[in-house]
């Protein structure tokens, strides 16, 4: 007789899995947008900065040098500096509350409300021209210079002066050549409750330049 040949149900059941996690998460971010935003973005803000930091001390060691000596000789060595807390709470603050919540609102209810509600090519191009060549100038990326100066305790001027400085070298034009045909996407395709999480899949990469950007002249912490 023919052996019978059983199909392995693992597939099946993986799928029925990831539709039931989906699922939940979906419910979750329809019933409490703001603590999912600020929880998904605010920890992922973090591992970005955590991760440029890693990468900086790795390309440019910079700390202390401590001699060691035995009973033979002695020896000058240099101590990695350590990370920096203040720099990551304030991509902490920016992540949560400006790209999570503050976001959620823009995104979901602000620009709805001044140019559609709909994903036509117009009201698309609408929206990424409002939050392109408005928000982001004027708002978004200002906001990530100002949380860091409320972490590291320095001046609002001085961190408008570091921002315009970046903006006039090149942040600007990386941030336009990366985000506009992701923005594109972001309101012309993704569901209104999945779109933060959207952004903050990519802007993960985004923040981890963003955050070598910001510490190019870091002033000194106020103890």
């Amino acid at each position: 007789p023919t052996p019978v040949r059983h199909r392995s149900r693992r597939p099946v059941a993986i799928a029925i899995q990831g539709d039931v996690v989906m699922s939940a998460a979906d419910t979750i971010l329809r019933r409490a947008p703001y603590a999912s935003a600020f929880a998904v973005v605010g920890v992922k803000a973090v591992l970005a900065d955590l991760l440029a930091q890693t990468r900086e001390r790795r390309l440019q060691p910079v700390g202390a040098r401590v001699v060691t000596c035995d009973d033979l000789s002695c020896e000058e060595i240099e101590v990695a500096a350590p990370y920096c807390a203040r720099r990551t709470l304030a991509f902490l603050l920016y992540g949560g509350i400006y790209q999570g919540c503050f976001q959620h609102y823009l995104f979901n209810r602000m620009l709805p409300a001044l140019v559609g509600e709909g994903s036509d090519l117009r009201t698309v191009l609408s929206k990424v021209a409002v939050d392109q060549l408005i928000l982001t100038p004027f708002l978004c990326l200002p906001a990530a210079y100002l949380f860091k100066a409320l972490a590291f305790g320095y001046g609002a001027r001085l961190a408008l002066r570091r921002y315009l400085a970046d903006a006039r070298r090149d942040l600007l034009a990386k941030y336009w050549a990366l985000w506009t045909p992701v923005q594109c996407l972001t309101f012309g395709v993704v569901p209104p409750q999945w779109r933060i999480a959207f952004v903050a899949a990519v802007s993960f990469f985004w923040l981890i330049v963003l955050s070598s950007i910001t510490a190019r002249s870091d002033p000194p912490p106020l103890d």
